[in-house]
């Protein structure tokens, strides 16, 4: 195989699996929404642990929203506030189980096409970004 059919192959298999993440969303299951994971089940081991539930400041809320945009979480998800309309992930907006834990845990440690962020970000950020999805998803 050349490589630029080997290149032509990869990015046929991505879309395809954009293309089934897409349809499992549209049938109502978004894969952050699956029935087996439970957004409050606590979060797995080296998780960093949510921070209080204390409502994040405008200047929080602000360096949330360049962390969504900064590391790339905008070309797989849709989240009105950040002007996001990724269609690879499940959309944030409008989701009631979208909890801070829950983001911390999915930036964490990462599911399925979801990568974890663990080694890009640290624990401050993921819950900065974790508070920010968690207040603005319109819901």
């Amino acid at each position: 195989m050349t490589s630029r059919a080997f290149v032509k192959a990869a990015k046929l298999g991505l879309a395809a699996v954009g293309i089934v993440a897409s349809l499992a969303a549209v049938g109502g299951v978004a894969l952050a929404q699956a029935p087996e994971l439970t957004p409050n089940a606590p979060p797995a081991a080296g998780a960093a642990p949510p921070a209080a539930d204390a409502a994040p400041t405008a200047a929080q809320l602000d360096k949330g929203r360049m962390i969504f945009t900064d590391y790339g979480c905008a070309q797989c998800h849709s989240l009105g506030d950040a002007g996001a309309t990724g269609h690879v992930g499940p959309s944030l907006d409008g989701n009631p189980n979208i909890t801070q834990a829950f983001v911390v845990d999915r930036v964490t440690n990462g599911q399925g096409m979801m990568p974890s962020f663990a080694s890009q970000l640290t624990p401050d950020e993921i819950n900065t970004v974790a508070a920010y999805v968690a207040k603005v998803a319109m819901k």
